[in-house]
């Protein structure tokens, strides 16, 4: 998945923000959303419906997740808390490539990426008494019996916004040019999501470092990939400082605070400065990966 370029009980929570940070709870998110437009946006990127605002990110590759690449753990409990409520709007999760979480002052809001019947998805909205309505030129379903607010769908593009109805419209307003995560470069979330590299499962987030003793830490970007051999899983961390002598001053305590907050079957391979970040690399054994996750599940999709 190249991050660069695209990235309910669905979503319980996704990952703890860091080693000792608070966990990102995406709590009955398809519970907040559906809709639907009338075509495609300026870019097919969903990474592009993320308002340049919003504090974290993730992007899940669902594809690759689900044909077997990814650790037996990690594709069930994809399948396990997303197909049913996916079924429920119409959608087959088999159809879905990408998956875009990110947070806001408005909520949550997830952006699905693939290849949906649309009409499907609006005959299941029309059945739960989700109203049809529009936002921006967009179609929007708000209201429903299901355990999702609204939701929009850009059939043009091959996505769908799920999200409370502010939430929605704020991806809208993004969609139509007005402060895309991707209009700016130097966006502190967005460098750390690019920098972390590819893997089934790529997040960034503004991060205060202090009560690891660390100054100036401004992001933190992961990617959760295959490692060395097919029998490993490898976390990249990159941490963005606020300069590269804050970077270099500041490595060894950043080391010290990952070793000090993983659990033991996780293993440092390597600590280094690139500019302004600090990049840790994590590896772990991919049955300690399945056996002992829900002991620190924060690490992962749950």
């Amino acid at each position: 998945m190249e991050v660069s370029a695209a990235t309910g009980k669905v979503w319980r929570h996704v990952s703890t923000l860091g080693p000792k940070g608070p966990a990102l709870f995406v709590s009955a998110l398809l519970v907040m959303a559906l809709g639907a437009a009338c075509g495609g946006g300026p870019s097919d990127d969903p990474l592009g419906l993320v308002p340049d605002n919003s504090p974290s990110v993730a992007v899940f590759d669902v594809e690759q997740i689900l044909q077997g690449n990814a650790p037996d753990g990690l594709t069930d409990t994809i399948e396990d808390t997303w197909e049913d409520d996916l079924d429920d709007i119409g959608v087959d999760i088999d159809d879905v490539s990408t998956v875009v979480v990110a947070r806001g002052s408005d909520g949550t809001m997830v952006v699905l990426d693939g290849k949906f019947d649309f009409e499907q998805v609006r005959d299941e909205l029309d059945d739960a008494d989700y109203d049809d309505s529009e936002y921006r030129g967009y179609e929007m379903w708000e209201g429903g019996n299901l355990f999702v607010r609204s939701a929009a769908l850009l059939e043009g593009s091959g996505q769908i916004v799920l999200g409370r109805v502010s939430a929605v419209q704020n991806a809208l307003k993004a969609l139509s040019g007005s402060g895309s995560l991707l209009d700016d470069d130097q966006n502190s979330v967005l460098r750390a999501l690019r920098k972390a590299g590819n893997g089934w499962q790529v997040e960034a987030w503004e991060e205060e470092c202090s009560d690891w003793g660390v100054r100036g830490c401004e992001a933190i970007g992961r990617a959760i990939s295959r490692g060395d051999d097919q029998y490993s899983v490898e976390f990249n961390y990159a941490v963005l400082l606020r300069n590269e002598r804050t970077d270099e001053s500041e490595m060894g305590d950043l080391e010290d605070a990952f070793e000090d907050g993983l659990p033991r079957q996780m293993d440092i391979q390597d600590v280094r400065a690139d500019g302004e970040f600090v990049i840790v690399t994590i590896a772990v054994d991919e049955d300690d990966f399945d056996r002992i996750r829900d002991s620190w599940a924060y690490y992962f999709v749950y």
